[in-house]
């Protein structure tokens, strides 16, 4: 296991989500009835590509930035591989995860389910005053499933990751990926 140091320049900005990981989350969703999936930061699309349904795709290197969507948006799911950390040019580092959970929750119906592969520092190491842990008992959909990740899931990346489902009832409460 790497540490902070040996890891600095291995945790990339823009880190692609395995395509086993993809099949993966397709096999746990693949028999439900999903018309529109939105991925918010689809990257290459790989997350949803083998998907036979509409839709809705938005990165900022297609110059579609969900954070600045204004609109609701009517979709089933919402599967997404949010950037993890980024310091705005005001010099105010942010959370992704949680900046993109947030729109999400604001722009979709509150019964679409949402698959998030997130830090797991996303829920854990709260204290009681956080504002997160607040988002997540009272703000946030329901957690319903999570999917525990390897550290070297992803390609040149040794990161603490899961992914979290909320509004997924039919699935179990615990997947340990692969």
């Amino acid at each position: 296991m790497m540490n902070k140091i040996q890891n600095k320049g291995f945790k990339r900005s823009d880190t692609p989500t395995p395509d086993k990981l993809c099949e993966f989350i397709f096999n746990l969703l693949k028999d439900e009835n999903i018309h529109t999936i939105l991925d918010p930061a689809c990257g290459d699309c790989r997350l949803t590509s083998r998907f036979n349904c509409n839709k809705i795709n938005y990165d900022i290197k297609l110059d579609q930035d969900f954070l600045e969507e204004t609109e609701l948006i009517e979709c089933d799911l919402v599967i997404l591989n949010p950037p993890f950390n980024k310091t705005t040019t005001d010099k105010k580092h942010r959370f992704m995860p949680e900046v993109f959970l947030d729109k999400i929750v604001e722009l979709v119906p509150k019964s679409a389910g949402i698959m998030m592969i997130t830090p797991m520092g996303f829920r854990l190491n709260q204290t009681s005053r956080s504002k997160r842990i607040k988002k997540i008992k009272n703000k946030y959909p329901q957690i319903t499933s999570i999917i525990t990740l390897p550290i070297d899931c992803f390609e040149n990346t040794m990161f603490h990751t899961e992914i979290l489902c909320f509004n997924l009832p039919w699935l179990k409460p615990h997947y340990v990926y692969p």
